[in-house]
């Protein structure tokens, strides 16, 4: 190594001693052979080792990827075995049991839901045609009331008014039609 520090002070001197570019700080004019054959003295002055340690280090660097991967496809392999082993025992089967009773209750539940919405808007319709003809009939009984007719056209019958030149349906004295609903 004290050879390898020498070559390194030859070369710091043929550095430092370049002339400089001119209106070029930092650059410097060095000969090339000189410093070529100081590389060369310097490559030929390293112990081989130092070659051999970089081939190691390269050799050292696929095996640790290489052992990554086989440590991932170990682990890949232990989570599917642990979840074969899991699926053959009672709680997991428990647990699936619970699961599938617990999404038939709410599917019945829902039935149920559904159901119930039908109920409840078949009564809310009915209650709807109960007012609506309610409506109709204490609207027919105020007509008769301020024209004078007869209380037996006016119950339960529907009032519409005709266009002229139609015929259909029964017309009272203002050209109203009347037909039953």
């Amino acid at each position: 190594m004290q050879y390898i520090g020498e070559i390194l002070d030859e070369l710091d001197a043929v550095v430092q001693d370049a002339s400089s570019v001119p209106m070029r700080r930092g650059l410097a004019v060095v000969d090339r052979t000189d410093l070529l054959s100081i590389l060369d003295e310097l490559r030929g002055s390293l112990p081989g080792e130092l070659a051999e340690s970089e081939v190691i280090r390269r050799e050292s660097r696929a095996i640790i990827a290489e052992a990554h991967e086989e440590a991932e496809r170990i682990v890949q392999e232990a989570h599917r075995v642990a979840e074969e082993k899991v699926r053959d025992t009672e709680p997991y089967r428990r647990a699936q049991r619970r699961a599938a009773e617990t999404i038939d209750r709410a599917e019945r539940y829902a039935q149920e839901v559904a159901s119930g919405s039908e109920v409840y808007q078949d009564r809310v319709m009915g209650q709807l045609e109960s007012w609506f003809q309610d409506s109709l009939i204490s609207v027919g009984e105020s007509r008769q009331e301020l024209s004078g007719s007869p209380a037996s056209q006016a119950a339960g019958e529907r009032i519409t008014r005709t266009e002229p030149g139609e015929d259909e349906g029964r017309e009272d004295e203002r050209g109203w039609r009347v037909s039953s609903a």
